[in-house]
């Protein structure tokens, strides 16, 4: 099939964040492959001339504005169960224009990739694009507020499948209607031709299952080979003050507030280790109340320090509980170090019992201790084939040039 050089909007709340890198690497990737290719975002810090930040008009959609104002004092008087991440408050209502955002661009886009766009885009916004464009579009999903009312991770609930009414999320009853009323309005405007990209296992098989979406795609979260190596560990090791007969185990933890990540579950793996040679590297903004004395705080880091920490990790874990990704798993693979995780977004995809880590039992410590132990007893040898197979898995399904000719497919298609 011949390709064809097309134009291309891209839409994202943001331009930094993991969602907004994402979104302006896609951005990249698309314009190297000679697309005309343009991400609209609502709030910008990047640099990059083909990143256009919306900037309402100082008249624009004033009766909106006022809408929205209104809601947002009644909904402050809302109490939300925190773990469901209930961001999507204002689905039914946007100041955004669809003409203006058609006005920001040179040609009208053939395509549009919607990731992560709450607070910004709305499905009537989306509609609208449609109606101005008869663009194919995608929607990216980043995390699961696409099929939702309005959470972006909705645990054990199912509402997404039927209406989202009864929402968990909504702690008083009078006010769970307003989850309702954000899917049925979902519903009502997403054009029927849209299709949702999913980029775990469990997420597409909620997706598949969502009422809102009838077209769903599975793709795995694109890492690039050429940054993210493997390396000589011993030497990685030596870098952080290491002893190469040290065992390293790695993870990244924001804070124990977040009861998805499942740190709080680490943390007892960790100190029940204490008295072995091994010592955890952690990634983050997390302050544990105790001294760990097998625990070392990285902070925060950026591309390049994380790399080098997954290329001196003998194992990645993943305690998450909740979660689309983790990218860190793909991240880790791709540098040849085995994950540990419970069975939970892509760990489903990617690691393999015995192959490339292993999956523990969800939310058991005592099984994810041993998982952990597995790895770090293997022999040299043993080691290096699973490693090997990391690195071999992680190229052949999520590469650049993979993840570049499933865009390509999709665009011809």
């Amino acid at each position: 099939m011949a390709e064809f050089k097309q134009n291309i909007l891209n839409l994202s709340a943001l331009d930094y964040g993991g969602a907004g890198k994402y979104a302006v690497d896609f951005n990249k990737l698309l314009r190297r492959e000679g697309h005309s290719s343009y991400l609209v975002v609502k709030d910008a810090r990047s640099n990059d001339e083909n990143v256009i930040q919306y900037i309402p008009y100082k008249f624009e959609n004033l009766w909106a504005r006022l809408k929205r104002r209104i809601a947002k004092r009644r909904i402050s008087k809302v109490e939300f169960e925190y773990d469901y991440y209930f961001y999507d408050k204002f689905q039914t209502l946007t100041t955004v224009s669809a003409n203006h955002i058609l006005a920001l661009l040179p040609q009208t886009p053939d395509i549009i990739f919607v990731h992560w766009v709450t607070d910004f885009i709305n499905a009537k916004i989306i509609h609208e694009l449609y109606e101005l464009t008869q663009a194919k579009i995608y929607w990216l999903m980043i995390d699961n507020a696409p099929i939702t009312g309005g959470c972006h991770y909705p645990w054990q609930c199912k509402g997404f499948e039927i209406d989202c009414s009864n929402c968990p999320a909504i702690i008083e009853k009078k006010y769970k209607g307003i989850a309702k009323d954000n899917f049925e309005f979902k519903k009502k405007y997403l054009p029927e031709t849209i299709s949702i990209i999913a980029f775990s296992e469990s997420d597409y098989q909620r997706a598949i299952r969502a009422s809102a979406f009838k077209n769903v795609i599975k793709w795995v979260g694109v890492v690039d080979e050429t940054k993210f190596t493997q390396a000589n560990k011993n030497q990685l090791k030596a870098y952080f003050g290491l002893s190469p007969n040290q065992k390293v185990v790695f993870c990244g933890a924001s804070s124990l507030k977040e009861k998805r990540k499942g740190m709080h579950l680490l943390l007892e793996v960790i100190k029940q280790l204490e008295s072995q040679n091994i010592i955890f590297l952690m990634a983050g903004s997390f302050m544990p109340t105790t001294e760990i004395n097998n625990l070392k705080l990285l902070g925060e880091l950026d591309e390049e320090q994380l790399i080098k920490v997954y290329q001196a990790a003998d194992v990645f874990v993943c305690p998450s509980l909740e979660d689309s990704g983790p990218m860190m798993i793909n991240q880790s693979m791709m540098c040849g170090t085995p994950v540990v995780a419970f069975p939970v977004g892509v760990a489903l995809d990617l690691v393999k019992n015995g192959q490339t880590g292993y999956i523990a039992e969800w939310s058991n410590t005592e099984r994810l201790n041993k998982a952990m132990m597995k790895i770090l007893e293997l022999s040299q040898n043993d080691y290096q084939i699973m490693s090997d197979n990391c690195r071999e898995m992680a190229f052949a399904k999520y590469s650049v040039g993979v993840h570049t000719k499933l865009i390509t497919d999709l665009i011809n298609y």
